[in-house]
């Protein structure tokens, strides 16, 4: 009898917030959707210390995106205006991205998740794109065109040289960190999506491509088909 194919778990990070006066967890729906359109199955990533085991039971990893920022001390800086962390987030997805490049999981990383890969990697971010390239576009709202370099894992999933994408963020990607890739920019040269020269089932993305149509579905096939190939490492 023919094995049943194993479908793969994808863990998405959780976001955090208070919701009714209380401390919760939760993720936008447009993440689940995505993953299960790809044919994963999606389960929601909450805080724990056990991280080793957690990330043992999974194939692919979505690290979300959110309305906070990663503290600039990650990268050597002090803040340049006020920003909004969440320490005990930052510190748990930092752990188990970690995680999954020992044990081989495939990465996405969306929007925060694209710059938390960055800074691990040694590199550094815009504090605040306005402030810090001023003639820039405005990137907290709206679509724009993204240019996307060639012999890239990004050209290999999109099968384009650009694409538009949606955009809802005050930070990015400044210096790129050890063995980062730079696979697309905005027009105005602001990074749009990095990649991992060591591990190359890990890609970060600036933008939201599961709050877009079918064509951006493309990415979140390529996390599950690589999920689908994972062999689980002790």
């Amino acid at each position: 009898m023919e094995a049943l194919r194993k479908i793969p778990l994808i863990g998405i990070t959780a976001d955090t917030g208070d919701i009714n006066s209380r401390p919760s967890y939760f993720i936008y729906k447009a993440y689940i959707l995505a993953v299960e359109r790809a044919g994963g199955i999606p389960v929601l990533l909450t805080e724990t210390p056990q991280v080793h085991d957690l990330v043992g039971r999974l194939d692919g990893l979505v690290i979300s995106g959110g309305n906070f920022d990663i503290s600039p001390a990650l990268y050597g800086e002090a803040p340049l205006m006020n920003l909004v962390t969440l320490p005990d987030r930052t510190a748990f997805e930092a752990a188990v991205y970690i995680e999954s490049l020992i044990k081989g999981v495939p990465v996405l990383g969306i929007c925060g998740g694209c710059q938390l890969i960055n800074v691990i990697a040694g590199g550094s971010l815009y504090q605040d794109i306005k402030l810090q390239v001023p003639a820039s576009r405005d990137h907290t709202q709206g679509e724009h065109l993204v240019v996307i370099e060639p012999r890239t894992t990004l050209h290999s999933i999109l099968g384009q040289d650009s694409t538009p994408a949606n955009t809802s963020h005050h930070q990015a990607v400044r210096e790129p960190g050890r063995d980062i890739i730079v696979s697309a920019r905005a027009g105005d040269g602001v990074i749009e999506a990095i990649e991992h020269r060591d591990f190359p089932n890990v890609l970060g993305i600036q933008w939201h491509p599961e709050r877009m149509d079918q064509d951006m579905q493309g990415i979140y096939r390529w996390l599950v088909a690589q999920a689908s190939g994972h062999s689980p490492k002790p």
